[in-house]
């Protein structure tokens, strides 16, 4: 208490001071019982056994279980919201991708390498801040079999695992429509170039490792589609597909999707061009990639996904295509048990994985060669 309101006569007195006090304290507890707030546990187990033929230069098949992904990659996480009142919330997410077969961390062993974000949300949208998907991510409701492993997606393993650290991202969404944008100071330090990574934020250099995107998606009762912008920025130095800043690697993509019953039917295009170092593969090119898919409910326990992928890097025959099917038994609303086919055909320079190239050890076919995969899995989210 200041000298001023301890004394009678120049200013509060001590008994007016706590008096004002109770009084504070009294007109805020109704506001205060009235504030809510939630944490949700969930998460995903899904697991299964892979046989995949035609495996580095023997071309050997193997059986194995994989470590990263099946037919969605295994997570857990926290969800939480504050309501702070006039229609402001705080909202964060914290989300740890594991491997069942071993239990290790994915994401380059990072406790929470899926998401991990803090914000605030309001009528005016939501502004986040930290380890997030960039908004290429949230752009393909087009694509049917999503992070299967053997999906179209084999064909750009980098729609899958979009993800920028040291991120700033805006999101509203009303009536259906969703326009976002998201900004990273420095994307990446852990994860491989392949899935975006760099050397993080760069004291000295202000472009190198940033990235950006923007989105805009409308999605109604019985159709979507979606269109995404999404730059990565190169400052990896020696070795990186992306060595200096002045090279970027940038995608644009367009998908949708409409619904006819108890099926779907989902479709997308996107053109890539890498302005990397490295000329023999998909980098310092320009690549088109499209594909089409589906996916039909014959009864409520059972689903029925299929798609077709296709991928040509400028006027060279380092493309590729790639089929995949997958059938879901669902015995609960949590649980379900699946089988899930692939086939990838690599044109001559091509080699491309029909597993994404994830599973150890490595499944890289030999130039030219295709391959063949089928898993058994099982799944079950809480």
């Amino acid at each position: 208490m200041s000298s001023r309101s301890s004394r009678t006569g120049n200013g509060f007195s001590w008994r007016q001071t706590i008096g004002w006090g109770l009084l504070s304290l009294a007109m805020c507890a109704p506001v205060a019982s009235q504030a809510q707030s939630s944490v949700t546990l969930y998460g995903i187990i899904d697991t299964g056994v892979e046989y995949v033929t035609n495996n580095g230069p023997t071309k050997s098949s193997a059986v194995r279980v994989p470590s990263f992904t099946a037919s969605i990659p295994s997570r857990w996480g926290f969800r939480g919201k504050e309501d702070l009142g006039g229609g402001l919330s705080a909202v964060f997410v914290l989300e740890s991708g594991f491997a069942p077969s071993t239990g290790a961390l994915n994401q380059g062993g990072r406790l929470f390498g899926r998401q991990a974000y803090v914000g605030l949300s309001g009528r005016w949208g939501t502004f986040t801040l930290g380890r997030q998907y960039s908004q290429i991510y949230w752009a393909l409701p087009g694509d049917t079999m999503g992070p299967n492993i053997y999906a179209a997606g084999d064909l750009d393993p980098y729609l899958s695992q979009a993800r920028v650290d040291n991120a700033v991202a805006y999101t509203f969404t009303t009536s259906g429509l969703t326009v976002a944008a998201t900004y990273s100071f420095g994307r990446d330090a852990v994860d491989p170039a392949a899935a975006g990574g760099c050397a993080g934020q760069s004291p000295t250099d202000w472009r190198a490792c940033k990235s950006m995107s923007a989105m805009v998606k409308y999605e109604a009762a019985t159709w979507g589609v979606a269109a995404a912008f999404d730059r990565n920025y190169g400052g990896g130095g020696t070795g990186s597909p992306l060595p200096t800043s002045s090279l970027t690697d940038t995608r644009a993509v367009i998908d949708g999707y409409v619904k006819f019953g108890t099926a779907t039917i989902g479709a997308g295009y996107l053109h890539r061009i890498n302005h990397g170092a490295q000329t023999a593969t998909l980098f310092d090119a320009v690549s088109n990639y499209w594909w089409l898919g589906g996916t039909y409910l014959p009864a409520p326990q059972i689903a029925l996904d299929a798609q077709f992928g296709h991928i040509s890097v400028n006027s060279s025959s380092a493309g590729a295509s790639v089929i995949a099917a997958r059938a879901a038994y669902l015995l609960s609303k949590r649980s379900s048990v699946y089988i899930t086919v692939g086939h990838m055909f690599n044109e001559r320079n091509a080699t491309f994985t029909i597993d994404g190239g994830v599973l150890p050890p490595a499944s890289t076919p030999l130039p030219g060669v295709d391959q063949t995969g089928v898993m058994v899995g099982a799944r079950h989210q809480f």
